[in-house]
Order: structure tokens, then C-alpha cells, then sequence
């Protein structure tokens, strides 16, 4: 194995690429850790619809930055990229890699770039004087400051509006100019392997594990996360969650439930895809498989 810089792999693609099983299977061979780089992963009993590793593959590869959060407590890129530094130098200190697996692509840029964290900084009593706001009101502000950003978060996310009128108001820029900063400079510490599989693969991966998901009791875990007082925190508006919580509250059919999955995590893989396409990489592939060729691909640039 050739000498180099990289003690850390990330490995980023839309939802349904096939990232965790890469993951796994990466691990295995390099003696790695995972590290989830999921928004909702990181919340305790949001288990089916965030399609978290099951139990057998916790046990057999180290997990961190799973279930660290209580559903009702603030988390965001900030906490995140702490978090995921400690997990990292903890990893490190056994002398293992660390694997950063996941699709949120804020999370990940604030860990990997120091300066978008910065950008990124927090303001409690800003934040609770926005939290006063309505729905609406914290809607047309952000209309206002960043339209295009207002349309990318649902009318009835408080966490999120809040949040990104936090941000504009910190640092006087919106969030897509913070993203090109971050694009501009990537961070030399780790080995980035992309999994962009072909459309229409991804749409028949995420055909499937939104039914699975179903089958699977998602519709159980949402009616319990209810009535454990869960309905209005943040994960209850991710994908998968949402539907079937519009669903418990009358707002849709049974029926419908699985169409709104598809369609909503097929306009979140586009949004990955912008998210992730600029970011320069050392390895792409199509599939998650680890054929000898795929790891000679990866080994050959990476050192333990």
C-alpha cells in the first residue's frame, strides 16, 4: 500500500446509493469505524424511516453519532461537526480510520471546512427571539432575505426557518454563496469515494426501500414517536416521517403515503447531487460494490 496524507474516508451520494453497505463493507477490510453523517440518525427512536444499521452490524463494526440526541433537543452543523471530530480522534486513537458515511451534505461540509463552521455560528438570544415568531412570519422573513432558501424548507419546519434566518442574520450572506465558499476549498484530510449510481437505478433503489420501510412498521414507529410528544420536533419533518405523520393527522390516505416518499426522496436526491457533485473526489463509482478492482482503487491512494 502506497504512503499518504489520508487517515479518514468520506463516502457521499444521494439517499438510496448504496453509501452504508460500501461503508460496511470498507470497514471490514481496513479495520475502520463508521461515522454517520445523517441529520436524523443521530436522533434516539427515529430508527425505520432513517434506515439506521441494524444491531448486528453496530456489533460488528464500531458506529458513532447514532442515537446521541433526544428528538425534542437542538441539533445542528455546528453540533455535528463537534461531535464528529471527537469521533474522529477517537477512531484515530486506536489507530483505526475513520469512515464518514451519509448524505447530509451541510453536516459534512461543516465538518470537513473549518471556515464554513465559523460561518455557521450560533446566537441563543437571536434565536430565541425568532422562536416568538409564527410559522408564517419566520416564512415571509425568509422570503424576503433568501428567497430561494424559503423554498426549499417546509412551511410548518420551525427548527429549520429559524435556523436559517439565524444564519443570514449572523453573517449576512445566504446559504448557497456559504456553500460555494466550502466547494472552493476542500479539506486535505480525507479520501472522498462517490457513489453517483445511474437515475434510474437510484429511482428503482428508492422505490424499494420506501417500501421496505412501510413493511417494515414505519406507520407504527411514527404513531408511537406521537405519542411519546415527538410530532412537532425536527426529525418528524424528514422524509418518510412526515408523510406518514400527515397521514395519522388526516392530511392524506394510506394509499398516498408511499407516492409522497418517492417523490420527496427523489427531489431530495437532486438536491444531493447539487450538493456533492462539485465536491472534488479521489474515487467515483456507480455501484457500492467492492470489487478487487474498487478496493485496489482505493488502497492504492489510502493509508492506515
Amino acid at each position: 500500500m502506497n504512503t499518504s496524507n489520508y487517515q479518514n474516508i468520506v463516502i457521499v451520494g444521494p439517499t438510496g446509493s448504496g453509501k452504508s453497505r460500501l461503508a460496511l463493507a470498507l470497514a471490514e477490510r481496513i479495520s475502520g469505524e463508521i461515522i454517520s453523517c445523517d441529520s436524523v440518525q443521530v436522533y434516539r427512536y427515529f430508527d425505520i424511516g432513517s434506515a439506521k444499521p441494524s444491531l448486528e452490524e453496530r456489533t460488528r463494526i464500531r458506529h458513532h453519532l447514532i442515537d446521541i440526541v433526544e428528538p425534542n433537543d437542538p441539533f445542528d452543523a455546528v453540533c455535528y461537526a463537534k461531535e464528529a471530530r471527537q469521533a474522529i480522534i477517537d477512531c484515530n486513537s486506536r489507530g483505526n480510520p475513520a469512515i464518514i458515511v451519509g448524505g447530509t451534505g451541510l453536516y459534512l461540509f461543516s465538518l470537513m471546512h473549518d471556515p464554513f463552521s465559523n460561518h455557521l455560528r450560533t446566537d441563543t438570544l437571536l434565536r430565541e427571539s425568532l422562536n416568538q415568531l409564527s410559522n408564517d412570519e419566520l416564512l415571509e422573513r425568509l422570503k424576503a432575505k433568501d428567497p430561494e432558501r424559503a423554498t426549499k424548507i417546509h412551511p410548518n419546519d420551525k427548527f429549520r426557518l429559524v435556523r436559517a434566518l439565524e444564519i443570514i442574520t449572523l453573517t449576512g450572506e445566504k446559504i448557497q454563496p456559504l456553500e460555494q465558499k466550502v466547494n472552493e476549498s476542500v479539506s486535505d484530510d480525507y479520501f472522498v469515494i462517490k457513489i453517483f449510481p445511474l437515475r434510474h437505478v437510484l429511482h428503482e433503489n428508492i422505490a424499494k426501500r420506501s417500501g421496505e420501510m412501510i413493511s417494515d412498521g414505519l406507520l407504527a414507529e411514527v404513531e408511537a414517536l406521537m405519542a411519546k410528544g415527538f410530532t412537532a420536533s425536527k426529525p418528524m419533518q424528514s422524509i418518510g416521517y412526515k408523510q406518514v405523520g400527515d397521514h395519522l393527522q388526516g392530511l392524506i390516505t394510506r394509499e398516498e403515503i408511499p407516492e409522497k416518499i418517492i417523490y420527496a426522496t427523489r427531489q431530495y436526491a437532486k438536491r444531493q447531487y447539487t450538493w456533492f457533485k462539485k465536491l472534488p473526489h479521489h474515487v467515483m463509482l456507480e455501484t457500492p460494490e467492492l470489487t478487487g478492482n474498487v478496493l485496489q482503487g482505493i488502497l492504492k491512494n489510502f493509508s492506515k
